[in-house]
């Protein structure tokens, strides 16, 4: 169950009440338990919830996907867009460097907040490790992002979460083998480096499954519709929680422009291959 603000995603159950009905007129109170018999949940002593008619939510898939420049085109025009609004807290202020730090740079940001001076060579290691394919590397940055931060998902699971389910969007079948050791390295850490919610969140976006603001910003950023509003879409996203959705949006951003990479990597690989077949033919 979840305040309507959350939206719909894989963590989330929303409910109707009957109007006028409050939470502490049907005896539920915090620290109430949830339990199922298999079917129907039982929240507190006498609420039942009655599961037979729910929907499940699933995200639209993306479809075909906007040419690589025009991707980067729109990540860089929302960037500007949003950069007068981030925030001085959580790891927002990493988003405008997000095409730096998907070069493997370590870009000197100015910023007092520390889960910023401690994300930046963590976010860097991570970048480097995935183009290089260095494991080590990847382990060695998973481990400084995993529970860094305060709150319930902290800001280095948002960012990672928010990359995972980027990378598993836009990385063409071929290429998706290559996220597949940071997934089990995050759900790895996260099963014993952080909080349960934030350890379900990163299970659910080491599948690719995000909430659905997350999923409606990926398909206007890489969709072939361009006359969706992206923008409204980024705040949809950025309103969620105190910092989360800032920092999901750069796990996101950045997920994009190594997912672009890693797919342009795989194509440039797949031709000199074919030539070097035709060679030996």
């Amino acid at each position: 169950m979840s305040d309507a603000k959350l939206g719909e995603g894989p963590l989330t159950l929303g409910v109707e009440f009957p109007k006028a009905t409050t939470l502490s007129s049907l005896g539920i109170s915090e620290g109430c338990h949830l339990e199922t018999d298999g079917v129907d949940l039982r929240l507190g002593h006498a609420t039942v919830l009655r599961t037979t008619e729910a929907s499940v939510w699933e995200p639209e898939p993306l479809g075909k996907s906007a040419p690589s420049k025009e991707i980067l085109r729109r990540l860089d025009a929302l960037t500007h867009l949003l950069r007068p609004l981030i925030p001085a807290d959580g790891i927002g202020p990493i988003v405008p460097h997000t095409g730096a730090l998907a070069d493997r740079e370590s870009p000197s940001i100015d910023s007092a907040n520390p889960a910023v001076s401690l994300a930046v060579p963590c976010v860097s290691r991570l970048c480097d490790g995935l183009i290089r394919l260095d494991q080590e590397s990847v382990d060695q940055a998973v481990t400084g992002l995993v529970g860094l931060g305060p709150g319930l998902t902290p800001s280095g699971d948002d960012l990672l979460g928010g990359m995972l389910v980027a990378l598993r969007t836009i990385l063409v079948a071929a290429s998706q083998p290559s996220v597949d050791p940071l997934a089990r390295c995050v759900t790895k850490h996260a099963a014993v480096e952080t909080t349960r919610i934030s350890a379900a969140m990163l299970e659910q976006a080491a599948k690719g499954n995000g909430s659905a603001a997350q999923h409606r910003l990926l398909c206007y950023l890489l969709g072939v519709d361009t006359q969706q509003d992206t923008t409204a879409s980024a705040l949809d996203l950025i309103r969620s929680g105190h910092t989360s959705g800032w920092d999901a949006l750069a796990g996101i951003l950045l997920g994009i422009r190594l997912g672009l990479r890693m797919n342009q990597t795989l194509k440039v690989i797949g031709s000199a291959v074919q030539e070097t077949a035709m060679v030996l033919a």
